[in-house]
């Protein structure tokens, strides 16, 4: 391998073992990549601070199991109490320490890691953890090879703007960073997306280079609601579920609310919401005139974040078309009501008897949204 030039920058830490810029942006061969690395490597093993490029803007990493590095890199960046991102090559280089990912965090994963999307993962211990996997090539490879996750919050300190290029990195910057990767122009010059994932729905903690509509076409999944034949008990509960999630994302701007759907496990094809419905839900203002049944079927499941059954057999019956799934991609399903308890069909009943139906459903379905909505800590009440 050849030697590595680092060039000296004006003001930056004269720390060893390194000291100084590393040049990738005018068309570096293999073995540039590699000594590039191999230095950032060391640095970073050595407890030091690394400006490195990513596709969103350049970032100043940190080994995390280097205390004093991560101290000087909250120091640097003015606020010693910050929980930072940790960027890696690969998420599954983390799995001993997150919780399975949702339906939101898996599609966000498959769609856009590598790239510019941070997600706050609930981990097996402890608070959560800010995820990204970085898409930048080379650093990607870099992180690859390093034994341990990185901080890595943009370069920049603040109240500036992050930096889409080195020439835009404050001089006082470097006063306190031993080493400088610069890989030119950052692809897309903004910072990444930062989500909150949740069983069902997520919240934008910062948008970015991910739009929310963006968020919402590809990483929203929706909740099912299940009874037997989809004209009366299902399709009440998830018009009301659906405006109990509403009414709450009013408390979080960020909050993105899944649409809810429902279904029957016996259900017949095109038929309306029945009479009782339909009277009972106008009174309160919610109109299931657009209803049209539709059965259980396996592709739909695939798809769920959260099945939410009104009796124990319909239960039973969305358990067993997801029997050879596996595991991992089946949803939960449980009951309608957190306590579960069923829910008794309303079916050619009078309008007392629906009546009585829907305010039980409403009753559940705001408990159900309490349940599945973010508290300010982050986590769901």
């Amino acid at each position: 391998m050849k030697p590595v030039h680092m060039a000296r920058i004006p003001g930056m830490s004269t720390k060893e073992p390194h000291s100084g810029r590393l040049d990738l942006d005018s068309s570096p061969t293999d073995a540039d990549q590699q000594a590039a690395s191999l230095a950032a490597l060391e640095a970073l093993d050595a407890g030091q601070l690394v400006i490195v490029p990513t596709e969103t803007v350049y970032g100043v990493a940190a080994r995390e199991d280097r205390p004093e590095a991560v101290k000087r890199l909250k120091a640097l960046k003015g606020d010693r109490k910050a929980p930072y991102s940790l960027a890696v090559a690969d998420v599954q280089q983390l799995t001993d320490r997150l919780k399975p990912l949702s339906g939101p965090a898996t599609r966000i994963a498959k769609r856009w890691w590598p790239g510019p999307v941070t997600q706050v993962l609930p981990a097996l211990e402890g608070p959560e953890l800010g995820v990204r996997v970085v898409g930048h090539s080379w650093t990607r490879q870099m992180l690859d090879s390093c034994p341990s996750p990185v901080l890595l919050p943009s370069a920049n300190h603040a109240g500036e703007p992050a930096p889409r290029d080195s020439s835009e990195i404050s001089d006082d910057l470097f006063d306190d960073v031993e080493l400088l990767v610069n890989g030119g122009l950052c692809a897309l010059g903004e910072s990444s997306t930062v989500v909150r994932p949740f069983p069902a729905g997520l919240e934008v903690l910062r948008e970015g280079v991910i739009s929310r509509e963006d968020l919402t076409r590809h990483a929203l999944g929706f909740i099912l609601v299940v009874c037997s034949g989809n004209t009366c008990r299902s399709p009440m509960g998830a018009l009301l579920l659906q405006q109990a999630l509403q009414e709450k994302a009013q408390s979080v701007p960020g909050y993105l609310v899944p649409q809810v759907h429902s279904a029957g496990t016996y259900a017949g094809h095109d038929l309306p919401a029945s009479e009782g419905a339909l009277a009972t839900m106008q009174r309160r203002g919610l109109d299931l005139e657009s209803h049209r049944s539709s059965g259980v079927t396996r592709r739909p499941l695939s798809e769920c974040d959260l099945i939410l059954c009104m009796t124990e057999s319909q239960q039973d019956a969305v358990l067993e078309l997801m029997r050879e799934d596996p595991p991992e991609q089946i949803p939960a399903v449980e009951l309608f009501c957190p306590d579960g308890n069923e829910v008794l069909d309303p079916f050619g009943g009078p309008s007392d008897v629906y009546a009585s139906c829907a305010d039980q459903l409403e009753a559940m379905a705001t408990r159900r949204a309490q349940q599945m909505f973010p508290s300010p800590n982050g986590k769901t009440t």
